[in-house]
């Protein structure tokens, strides 16, 4: 039986702010993720199995593999349109 005493100093019905923190940072590591695989989903230079094997290690490692994304498979999108004189935003219309 859970027993509140005022000894206690908290409610344990109001989350703390270490638990606000912590929802914070999991809603923060999900929306990565998910744009993370928008990302991937929509990046137009890379083949077939390049995209599942992104997909494959933002799934392995959510946080570690989102960032990775971001930092490295990005930036081949913007490499490969500068190597071929092509505009990304020009070819997606």
């Amino acid at each position: 039986m859970l027993v509140w005493t005022a000894a206690e100093g908290a409610n344990p019905i109001v989350p703390t702010q270490w638990e606000f923190t912590v929802l914070g940072l999991g809603v923060l590591a999900l929306l990565l993720f998910v744009a993370a695989v928008i990302g991937i989903a929509r990046s137009h230079h890379l083949t077939g199995p390049a995209q599942a094997l992104w997909v494959l290690v933002v799934l392995a490692f959510p946080v570690i593999g989102s960032l990775l994304w971001f930092l490295i498979g990005r930036r081949a999108n913007t490499a490969s349109s500068r190597d071929t004189g092509r505009n990304p935003a020009k070819s997606a219309m």
